[in-house]
């Protein structure tokens, strides 16, 4: 959380929308990887998976009852029972090795197989059972309470196709069909480091002009919320080489984040650690939070230095960094939008791109918008009360209240 440090140099701004296509250049989809099932959850199927064998795999019951033949019971009725032998039961668990003969019926449990020669299942409570036989109340038809084999997914036949995001259902229907594991576009392990010399962990003794490092914490939520891995690398000092070294040395991510000292300004610490390589561009973006960015490649990793403020970081990953992530993942990379009345006027600078920190709210069928506060990038309450971002666009200077805005929503908890 660096207040101060991301001022204005006078460079020319950059259009937001050319400026997160150059940082996207860079991005690319991540190689599919075998997960097992468990930990597939969430990510995107890399390619489409067959069935192995036919769901469900062999016919079985429906209800505890007996399975029958249909013509046999035709004519069932409490006040004229139909009675049949018992020729046995089968047991959960194991193949049915009993056949159903004429005149026959066979014990059998709710997903127990059933045995050849039955086209149905009575069920228990519609029949009076016996030693040796079982009275049967009530006709059935062909195929009453019988699950045929293949009846939901034929062997060969696609189980879930490439490309779709495994939610709980999808991994329900591969574990029925015994896939253990399977290609997808892995989660992206995401490293995070926060630079300051003010900057304490939270809870810590603060002390003259030291703050806690709250970015480190929003990033890392950030990350979870898009799906994504965070990896902590700490924090380090304005220390241009040190910032350089934890960087290029991380292990075992995809993407690197920082926050903080990116400011176009020689003086400061990503721009003394990577502006002299080329590898690294540092834009000044026409948004507002989050004018100075730094996007480019270090350590052979896509990398983003995102400005210093609490809510420049939280609408810089929102803008650059959540996209990035969810294409490295497969992902569509688009928030749910509304179009929302405002409740208040909002102004903000004519040349740029406005986030506005806004609570959605129904009223009459409509979507309402108010503003949760000043629109200051240090403001983080104004964030955290805040279920969407309103966007006003460039060479708007004051959107009135009764206006219609386009909100971007980036909470899902309602």
């Amino acid at each position: 959380m660096r207040p101060g440090h991301d001022h204005d140099t006078g460079a020319p701004l950059v259009p937001l929308e050319e400026a997160r296509a150059r940082a996207l250049t860079r991005i690319e989809r991540l190689s599919p990887a075998d997960l097992p099932l468990a930990d597939a959850h969430g990510c995107v199927l890399a390619a489409d998976v067959a069935a192995p064998m036919d769901l469900p795999p062999f016919t079985s019951s429906a209800m505890d009852g007996f399975a029958v033949r249909a013509a046999d019971v035709a004519g069932a009725s409490p006040d004229r029972p139909v009675a049949l032998s018992l020729a046995g039961a089968v047991r959960m668990g194991f193949a049915a090795d009993i056949d159903v003969g004429v005149g026959q019926a066979v014990a059998v449990p709710t997903g127990g197989e059933v045995p050849e020669g039955a086209d149905a299942v009575v069920p228990v409570e519609q029949t009076v059972p016996e030693v040796e036989r079982v009275l049967v109340l009530t006709p059935v038809p062909t195929g009453r309470y019988v699950r045929r084999a293949g009846e939901d997914i034929s062997a060969g036949e696609v189980l879930v196709p490439g490309g779709k995001r495994l939610l709980a259902a999808d991994l329900g229907l591969l574990a029925s069909a015994g896939v253990a594991s399977l290609p997808v576009h892995p989660r992206a392990r995401v490293g995070i480091l926060s630079t300051g010399d003010e900057l304490v962990d939270p809870g810590a003794p603060l002390g003259p002009g030291r703050i806690p490092d709250a970015n480190a914490a929003t990033l890392h939520g950030c990350v979870l919320e898009a799906g994504g891995v965070p990896v902590a690398l700490g924090r380090v000092p304005d220390d241009p080489a040190a910032l350089a070294r934890a960087l290029t040395e991380a292990q075992g991510v995809d993407v690197l984040v920082s926050s903080g000292g990116v400011s176009v300004g020689e003086r400061d610490p990503v721009k003394a650690a990577f502006g002299a390589r080329g590898d690294v561009e540092f834009l000044e973006v026409g948004m507002q939070p989050g004018k100075p960015q730094a996007f480019g490649v270090v350590g052979g990793r896509p990398y983003f230095g995102l400005p210093g403020n609490p809510v420049s970081v939280f609408v810089s990953f929102e803008v650059f960094v959540r996209p990035a992530l969810l294409t490295m993942m497969g992902r569509p990379t688009g928030r749910p939008e509304v179009t929302a009345t405002l409740e208040a006027n909002v102004t903000g600078p004519r040349e740029k791109v406005q986030f506005a920190r806004v609570r959605l709210r129904r009223s009459n069928g409509a979507w309402l918008a108010v503003p949760t506060g000043g629109r200051q990038s240090n403001l983080m309450a104004t964030m955290s009360r805040a279920d969407g971002l309103a966007v006003i666009p460039a060479g708007v200077e004051t959107v009135a209240a009764g206006a219609p805005v386009r909100v971007v929503r980036v909470r899902d908890d309602g």
